[in-house]
């Protein structure tokens, strides 16, 4: 049996098979009994075959019960090998229909089940992407072969039930359960088909193209115990933002009928763009407070997939190779109508800080791969669902944008969408497009530069000065992986250059502030190229390339600028400058370019002046990798104290009720749990932990007016709070035990699991290990929280005696769990926790060197963490010889 479908196996059956449609039968009216594992599936699908020929359809399931194929029945025993269905087409019209038992799932992989502690209703919802709508029902799944489906639904009576298109018809059974049966779907891909049912609560409103009168139905939908959270008034006003702009770009009628959007658990990815009915994570709804970024990031979220409507579902890449046709372009639409059409004006900020961040990463590691990338096989493509894909793909065609202009790539997109509706296409696809809209620009050579080739341009700027003046500038770009022979892959790029200088008494502080002097539209085409704009002027105390951040590009500051940025970053008034001179920061102190600790220096200075919530947050995460990966042993005690002492002093005078009073707290109780690995308690750590402790004597839904004015203490930061002090020994079992019988949801349950495996004592690290790794009834969430507290850091090496031991169990990890969750274990309990760097390095290598033969996404997985293992240890060495000099 294998469940890899590969590349070469899908073109011959798209080579072979026209698939008309399927009627799919499920049966779910047992779902509301924890023991019934399965449920009936009945598949019949109708499709045309070039020739008579040998094939296979797809079910993964725990039985096959009956296989028709054109009026004759199969053996499942012989034909049904846990995976696939082989049997022989005939030339012409072909009739199958399989029926299985498959499972309710827990890893969120097919039909994922959930019992909500907070109530125990039930809650199902479906999740396909790549393959997975095997694991519900029977069905040629890969994304070239669409067809129109039907659905049929038989559930309990109290249950809603959702799928891509509306009800036609219903029926009560003679169990007293209820048959629903909906109207067909246009032709779409089986990997975005979708079932949702449960006890769900919903909300309603409806979307009226003012121009053209067409009236979508507009459904938001989430679980009982979350109802009260749902802000459907904010969710339908995105949504209908978003529908105006996207009609207006790509003047093409919404095509799916009605627009549900359901907030479901323990959901693997953010959310999932099926045509009618877009599956989200019900992290997105926010019992407790969060910062604007959130709501930022919902909004990004809801426009992503609403991009998908056209770029992905109307028109579907035939195979993943071309997964950026639909990724790449939702995360840029998305932006690009999170800054014209809603309130957040300001999304592209976070997008060149956080976003981009992720493809600065992922394009570094050794694993990297061009947008446009080779995928054998299903399990390559799971794996490529990445920061190349998404957010490099979209920061490149945001380059793109500036080559052509926004009006040619939207007539393109415009031309492609008439062309190619409800069918599937290739990159070719896309750029002929873009060349009848674009004529005056070469977009082959620009596609060849940028999406076939691997890794990022550095670009730097030259200066020379005499006397306080420019006296000559060169502009240069080497690619990221160039060796010390060239430049390597040299692209053209549509950048700008801003220069600033230094004015005094600029802000509410009056401090000095860093104010633009000029900018330039540059071009650069060559390795490197003379500019003369900056000739003879006063030499700026700031120079920063890529301002605006129209260029996809690692920029590397000049001496100058990079005194004058780690003094006075947040002497910028324009936040986007800031996200572009903070992104050079972080990149500098990652490729070991810039210390450590002078990073970490000039993050204590924007403490409580940073004003943007996207950034903000962004840099707490930046600041918290290089604490616990970079920062050398020696001075990492003493930086800790430093940053926890500047936090401190910012959120004694934040002012109350605000993202940056928030975003001051979460920084607190996140510095204060990594004390517990401190071997020295200095002042600032002992009035955190004080602080962290007053906190959690505040009962939920109260303020903490004695230390922090106007703090309104909710049930995240009580959980943050326990979980700190828990790993410091400073609370036990029956506090944990209290705070989730206070706190009886799907969150408290998730954080009581983390916070019961930080305990620091040996037989709880066992267990929380053996817990996640060997314990199949925990569903992925559950094993991620497990993970989280197994990891906490704790004074004593509790964990050191599981770093062989993973390596021992890697392989079972792969062949025994299902993709999702041994995904999770494998980068999750990766040792890089491990006081023994080196020797962990030692065994990645072993293993790797063993087991060449591996799953290649497995292989991919270790080679990432190994390759981020290998950073911190080049760091951390780095600082060690900096602190003995």
């Amino acid at each position: 049996m294998t469940t890899n479908l590969t590349r070469s196996e899908a073109r011959t059956r798209s080579d072979l098979l026209t698939v008309d449609r399927y009627e799919v039968d499920l049966d779910i009216s047992g779902a509301e009994d924890p023991q019934e594992r399965t449920f009936r599936s009945t598949s019949t699908v109708v499709f045309e075959a070039a020739a008579a020929a040998p094939t296979f359809i797809d079910i993964i399931a725990d039985s096959v019960s009956a296989i028709d194929v054109n009026g004759g029945a199969l053996d499942p025993e012989r034909a049904f090998d846990g995976a696939r269905v082989c049997f022989e087409s005939q030339a012409g019209r072909n009739t199958v229909t399989i029926t299985a038992r498959c499972a309710y799932s827990r890893s969120g992989e097919g039909m994922h089940r959930f019992f909500d502690p907070a109530d125990d209703r039930v809650y199902l919802y479906t999740q396909y992407e790549p393959t997975d709508a095997r694991r519900v029902f029977a069905n040629f799944d890969q994304p070239d072969l669409k067809a129109n489906f039907q659905f049929t639904v038989t559930a309990p009576e109290s249950f809603v039930v959702l799928t891509n298109t509306e009800p036609a018809e219903q029926a009560t059974t003679d169990s007293g359960a209820v048959e629903r049966r909906f109207a067909a779907t246009k032709r779409q891909s089986s990997y975005i088909t979708c079932v949702c049912a449960g006890h769900y609560a919903q909300a309603h409103d409806e979307y009226v193209d003012e121009h053209t009168g067409q009236r979508i139905p507009l459904g938001m939908y989430a679980r009982q115990s979350l109802a009260e959270h749902m802000e459907s008034e904010s969710v339908f006003a995105i949504t209908k933002q978003g529908l105006d702009f996207f009609h207006a770009s790509f003047d093409f009628p919404y095509p799916w009928g009605k627009y549900d959007q359901i907030f479901v658990p323990e959901y693997n990815l953010g959310a999932m763009e099926n045509p009618g009915l877009v599956t989200f994570s019900d992290t997105y709804l926010h019992r407790d407070a969060v910062t604007r970024s959130e709501y930022e990031q919902r909004a990004e979220v809801i426009l992503h997939e609403m991009t998908h409507m056209w770029f992905g579902d109307l028109v579907t890449m035939k195979w993943w190779d071309d997964l950026w046709l639909k990724e790449s372009f939702a995360d840029y639409m998305a932006t690009l109508a999170l800054t014209n059409a809603t309130e957040f004006s300001d999304g592209w900020t976070t997008f060149a800080l956080r976003r981009k961040d992720w493809a600065y990463r992922q394009d570094q590691y050794p694993t990297t791969h061009p947008i446009v990338a080779d995928i054998p096989d299903v399990e390559a493509a799971r794996l490529n669902f990445d920061g190349i894909t998404y957010a490099k793909g979209a920061a490149v065609l945001k380059q793109l944008v500036a080559f052509v202009g926004l009006e040619a790539f939207l007539e393109g997109a415009r031309a492609y969408f008439r062309a190619h509706a409800y069918s599937a296409t290739t990159l070719e696809d896309f750029l002929t497009a873009l060349e009848a809209a674009a004529p005056d620009r070469d977009v082959h050579s620009w596609a060849a530069a940028w999406l076939q080739t691997t890794g990022m341009s550095e670009l730097s700027l030259s200066v020379e000065a005499a006397e306080g003046r420019v006296a000559s500038a060169t502009l240069r770009q080497r690619n990221s992986d160039a060796g010390a022979e060239g430049p390597g892959t040299v692209r053209p790029h549509a950048v700008r250059l801003a220069a600033f200088e230094r004015h005094s008494g600029g802000d509410r502080r009056g401090s000095s502030r860093l104010v633009p002097a000029g900018s330039w539209a540059l071009e650069l085409r060559a390795p490197e190229e003379r500019i003369d704009v900056l000739d003879g002027a006063t030499s700026p105390d700031l120079l920063l390339l890529n301002y605006g951040d129209d260029d996809y590009a690692k920029v590397r500051l000049d001496e100058r600028s990079t005194r004058t940025a780690l003094r006075s970053v947040t002497r910028l008034g324009d936040p986007m400058d800031r996200a572009v001179v903070w992104s050079a920061l972080n990149n500098a102190m990652r490729d070991g370019l810039l210390p450590v600790r002078d990073w970490l220096g000039a993050y204590c200075r924007s403490l409580g002046r940073e004003e943007h919530a996207g950034i903000a947050v962004t840099l707490r995460n930046q600041m918290l990798t290089a604490l616990d990966r970079w920062t050398a042993a020696r001075e990492h005690d003493a930086a800790l104290s430093d940053v926890l002492g500047a936090a401190l002093d910012a959120l004694s005078t934040a002012s109350p009720h605000t993202d940056n009073q928030l975003d001051l707290v979460e920084t607190v109780l996140a510095l204060v749990r990594r004390t517990a690995s401190s071997e020295y308690v200095t002042p600032a750590v002992t009035a955190a932990r004080a602080w962290a402790t007053n906190l959690l004597q505040v009962p939920a839904g109260e303020t903490f007016d004695d230390e922090v004015i106007g703090l309104t203490v909710d049930r995240a930061l009580r959980w943050k709070a326990l979980i700190a002090l828990v790993a410091l020994g400073w609370a036990d079992y029956d506090d944990i035990e209290a705070e989730a019988t206070a706190d009886r949801t799907g969150t408290g349950g998730l954080r009581a699991r983390t916070a019961r495996a930080a305990r620091p004592l040996p037989i709880v690290k066992m267990r929380a290990w053996t817990a996640a790794t060997a314990d199949e009834t925990l569903s992925n969430d559950a094993i991620s929280a497990t993970i989280a507290g197994f990891t906490t850091p704790a004074g004593l090496p509790l964990t050191e005696p599981y770093v062989e031991t993973y390596f021992d169990e890697l392989a079972g990890y792969w062949t025994g769990r299902s993709m999702e969750i041994a995904k999770r274990i494998i980068v999750g309990l990766y040792p890089s926790w491990s006081l023994r760097g080196d020797r962990v390095l030692e065994l990645t290598d072993a293993w790797l060197s063993e087991h060449a033969d591996a799953p290649a996404a497995q292989r991919r997985l270790l080679l990432e963490q190994r390759d981020e293992l290998a950073r911190s240890l080049r760091l951390r060495a780095a600082g060690e010889r900096s602190h003995r000099h």
